[in-house]
């Protein structure tokens, strides 16, 4: 009978940790200074920020309670290019903080390493295109194969977000892109 009992608390216990709304948030600094500001607010608003940390020994923590899903920004005060985009949500979540032109990096949960797997793929396809547009065309035939690859990989990028969309589409970031982004009307 107290086997019974001890399984049926441990179910309940990790059926209250799983709907839990804590989060954290272990960052990783190393090419920044030590007692440089982390700040962390939300991606539409990076000037109204809701928490401050510092570094230390090459790391950062954020810990609290997050109610919604939302798009935040985590970044170096001093450098506010020095930043990562990340979705807030219950569990914990890696933020890789690099000032550029290194990328940083996201993980930990699910829409996180989602959303990280997205960047990572419009990374690549921009790399492309800023290649292209570093040799310009010196003639018609070359312009209009440009023109034509920039396209592209400018379909390839709208794909890559609309596919990340449908195979999370029972997620909060299925929904937030299907809330945010509009396909380009391509010719």
């Amino acid at each position: 009978m107290k086997l019974k009992l001890l399984y049926g608390l441990a179910a309940v216990s990790l059926l209250l940790a799983c709907q839990s709304n804590s989060f954290q948030i272990n960052g990783i600094a190393r090419t920044l200074q030590e007692g440089d500001t982390i700040c962390l607010a939300y991606d539409e608003e990076p000037e109204n920020v809701f928490a401050q940390t510092t570094v230390s020994n090459g790391k950062f923590v954020f810990a609290g309670e997050t109610d919604a899903f939302r798009l935040c920004r985590v970044y170096v005060k001093q450098q506010p290019d020095c930043s990562a985009t990340f979705f807030s949500e219950p569990g914990h979540i890696t933020i890789e903080l690099y000032p550029r032109p290194a990328i940083s990096r996201v993980s930990g949960t699910k829409c996180n390493n989602e959303w990280q797997h997205l960047s990572d793929s419009i990374q690549l396809l921009t790399k492309d295109i800023v290649r292209i547009l570093r040799h310009p065309a010196t003639d018609t035939l070359t312009q209009q194969r440009n023109t034509h690859a920039i396209d592209s990989l400018h379909r390839r990028m709208s794909d890559c977000i609309l596919h990340t969309a449908q195979r999370n589409c029972d997620t909060p970031l299925g929904w937030y892109i299907q809330e945010n982004y509009k396909k380009p009307e391509f010719k």
